[in-house]
């Protein structure tokens, strides 16, 4: 027999990652808006349980993006307690059994300025890229709003993506704009996503 074992996550004290999770068989993980408040109600508590920094989010009907810079604690503690909160909540919510989430969490270690730009730019993207909006702004459950300042968000850190534009959120917004199918196709085959 051939014992097959999991390559161990990377990790070091403010580590920053994408993370990506997806419901079992592609199936929804956010059947309606309480569910969306209730994720990010989750994200506020394992926060203050262990303190992290969240860059970006996006919270798609089956699946979640995130941008998250790890402090003390390492990056399998704080998507375990995620994952195991919001699977309670949502199984006794839906009368759903077993488990909710596909296998094992994906997590892409980012190690520079331009991946760790080009992924917060992916993740505020995501909703206009599966045609769900138009605009990025007009997604409810992304922290690009928080960006705009369409809404306030504490758990979302926005000054380390927008110290790369001056601080200013409009310059932000003309970098997304600018995205193109080209640059969208390179870093989804340089990072392999």
């Amino acid at each position: 027999m051939i014992n097959i074992s999991r390559k161990p996550r990377i990790w070091y004290p403010n580590a920053i990652y994408h993370i990506v999770d997806r419901g079992i068989h592609r199936q929804k993980i956010f059947q309606e808006p309480a569910d969306y408040f209730h994720y990010l109600e989750i994200l506020k508590n394992v926060q203050e349980i262990y303190p992290f920094e969240i860059h970006a989010f996006c919270l798609m009907p089956n699946h979640i993006h995130m941008l998250i810079g790890t402090r003390e604690d390492p990056i399998w503690d704080i998507m375990k307690r995620q994952i195991q909160l919001y699977t309670q909540y949502y199984n006794f919510s839906h009368s759903y059994s077993g488990h909710l989430f596909e296998g094992r969490y994906k997590s892409f270690l980012i190690q520079d300025d331009n991946y760790f730009l080009q992924t917060g730019r992916y993740i505020h993207l995501n909703p206009v890229k599966a045609n769900i909006v138009v605009r990025p702004e007009n997604y409810l459950y992304s922290s690009f709003r928080t960006y705009m300042g369409y809404r306030r968000n504490k758990i979302i850190c926005t000054s380390k993506t927008l110290s790369y534009f001056g601080m200013d959120n409009t310059l932000y917004q003309k970098y997304l704009d600018s995205s193109t199918n080209e640059e969208e196709n390179e870093f989804m085959k340089k990072y392999k996503r």
